[in-house]
């Protein structure tokens, strides 16, 4: 006859030993399971700051800031005296560069040196090829007065779209807000443009 009672025994004694292994290591275990969920947490937090969209409209905006800067420099290093226009390319380049320089701080915070470069030779959202540039900057007088704000305008224009795709779809806070803020100055420099020209370019 069998003795059942041995194995009984045996069991107890291994349900036994692993309650006192988890009274006693339990809050180890907890806490290590906490500090991974926590760490996930941390690292799904971090790569929401921004997105695909962030990166992509740093890219793009950069170098699109950079031609209206040199636009804005040649027509101050011209002989156009017209205050008013000057004025305006003055607060064009002054408020473009001062957005770059924070696109590109964070630009290179988040590491995405070879997103900035492949997007720099794009030419889109309103931007001029090379030899429409190189026209632009033979221009003098009047000529290049009118030039000027047409085809900032035009430049302006046709940018805001894709600013707005920021303010839509980033996830960058702060860049976002810039965007936003983007929208209002460049409307409004766009009015200005019409004012001075007495008529809509795009129209």
């Amino acid at each position: 006859m069998r003795d059942n009672k041995k194995p009984l025994w045996i069991a107890l004694a291994v349900i036994a030993a692993i309650a006192l292994v988890l009274t006693v290591a339990g809050p180890s275990i907890r806490a290590a399971f906490t500090q991974e969920e926590e760490t996930a947490a941390t690292s799904t937090s971090a790569d929401a700051e921004y997105n695909g969209a962030d990166v992509h409209f740093l890219g793009m905006m950069v170098p699109h800031h950079q031609q209206a800067i040199d636009m804005s420099d040649v027509l101050l290093d011209s002989d156009v005296d017209d205050a008013q226009v000057r004025d305006l390319a003055q607060r064009i380049k002054d408020g473009q560069e001062r957005e770059n320089e924070q696109m590109n701080a964070w630009a290179d915070e988040w590491g995405i040196d070879k997103d900035m470069a492949a997007h720099s030779k794009h030419i889109a959202n309103g931007m001029f090829p090379p030899e429409q540039m190189e026209e632009f900057t033979q221009l003098r007088g009047d000529d290049l007065r009118t030039a000027f704000l047409e085809m900032m305008h035009f430049h302006h224009a046709h940018v805001i779209k894709m600013t707005q795709g920021e303010v839509d779809g980033g996830a960058y806070e702060p860049l976002r807000e810039m965007a936003k803020e983007m929208i209002e100055v460049q409307t409004a420099e766009m009015g200005e443009m019409e004012e001075i020209l007495g008529y809509n370019p795009t129209k």
